[in-house]
């Protein structure tokens, strides 16, 4: 049988189709460990084209591939290891979020007086259906925020601050941001931020929800709502370089966490990322489909400045309440300026 020719396939491919076979071959496996009946049924193996996947970056990181059974750190004492039950194509994330830690706790904190507004540009990605959903099929993302949109917040959250997106016809609507209170398991404002713990262990509590004394739970879920807190502080948050750099060491002791070194956000912009398999928890964000996704926290490169976050579709379409293909992005949040301004409506 010949063989497409490599340039045929679209960058990236390889790696999703990679894993599906990985993850074929393991279904075949347990259909070889069953009854004579179940060894008759047929074993397909899916052959999709992916969509926003993004080119391989020039890897700066050892890569570890996995042929047959990727193997990730669970939460047994002493940081021992066990197969993963879907085989994967992984990077070690360590070294990346020491990387990441070490540049975070070197920069300069800066004054920031309370005052000023921290002003976010961010654009936002959700996939919706374009024809329509099937029949009996229940998807659909239209109440969720997509485009650019510009944040002007408070420092100390006592102030009123701005909201701008632009629209196609030129419009900038814009909508005032009332003054925040902290919050309990979110940050609203710089001044929150601060108060954030600078040791990793405490930072890796902060992240599970722990009180003084708690356990961690040893639950999947547990670990999965602690990698998106940890996302979603990165993106609605401008963080003081020490807590930054506690973030980044926490999450290395989060159990699961693997990086990839081809992602992409919202924007195109492709990166390293540090990355957690879900099924729900986060979520694919689509009602009905509830299969295996990828959250994805992405880091550019050569600046390690932080890109956004991303969930990414695992699984080939099984039915027909399944509308994406593998590899395809289900939702992004790229990050694209951040910084300290005087007063709303002005631009780093």
């Amino acid at each position: 049988m010949s063989e497409i020719p490599e340039k045929d396939l679209p960058p990236g491919r390889h790696r999703v189709l990679r894993e599906h076979l990985m993850r074929e071959i393991g279904t075949a496996q347990e259909r070889g460990s069953g009854s004579e009946e179940d060894r008759d049924q047929p074993v397909r193996t899916f052959w999709r084209r992916p969509a926003f996947v993004a080119p391989l970056a020039a890897a700066t990181l050892t890569i570890a591939i996995a042929v047959g059974v990727g193997v990730t750190r669970d939460a047994r004492p002493g940081g021992t290891s066990s197969p993963m039950s879907q085989p994967t194509i992984t990077v070690d994330p360590d070294p990346l979020l020491e990387r990441l830690a070490a540049a975070a706790g070197e920069e300069a904190p800066g004054e920031i007086k309370n005052d000023q507004f921290i002003y976010t540009k961010r654009e936002t990605y959700h996939w919706k259906p374009e024809k329509g959903v099937p029949d009996g099929c229940s998807m659909t993302l239209e109440g969720y925020e997509t485009g650019v949109r510009e944040l002007w917040e408070s420092v100390d959250g006592r102030r009123e601050g701005l909201s701008r997106k632009p629209k196609s016809n030129g419009e900038e609507p814009e909508q005032s941001l009332a003054p925040q209170l902290p919050g309990k398991n979110t940050v609203n404002f710089y001044r929150q931020a601060e108060e954030l713990p600078t040791d990793p262990e405490a930072m890796r509590r902060w992240l599970y929800g722990l009180d003084p004394g708690e356990k961690p739970s040893g639950a999947k879920s547990a670990d999965v709502n602690a990698f998106a807190k940890a996302g979603n502080l990165l993106t609605t948050s401008l963080l003081p370089p020490k807590v930054a750099a506690a973030l980044y060491r926490a999450i290395a002791e989060i159990p699961g966490v693997m990086a990839v070194d081809d992602a992409k956000d919202a924007a195109g912009r492709t990166g390293v990322a540090v990355v957690m398999d879900t099924s729900g928890a986060i979520g694919t964000a689509i009602r009905g489909s509830q299969g295996p996704a990828r959250a994805e926290l992405i880091f550019d490169e050569r600046s390690l400045a932080y890109l956004g976050e991303s969930v990414v579709n695992l699984a080939a379409p099984k039915r027909k309440c399944d509308p994406l293909e593998a590899g395809e992005l289900v939702s992004s949040t790229a990050v694209l300026a951040r910084g300290v301004v005087d007063t709303t409506s002005q631009r780093p």
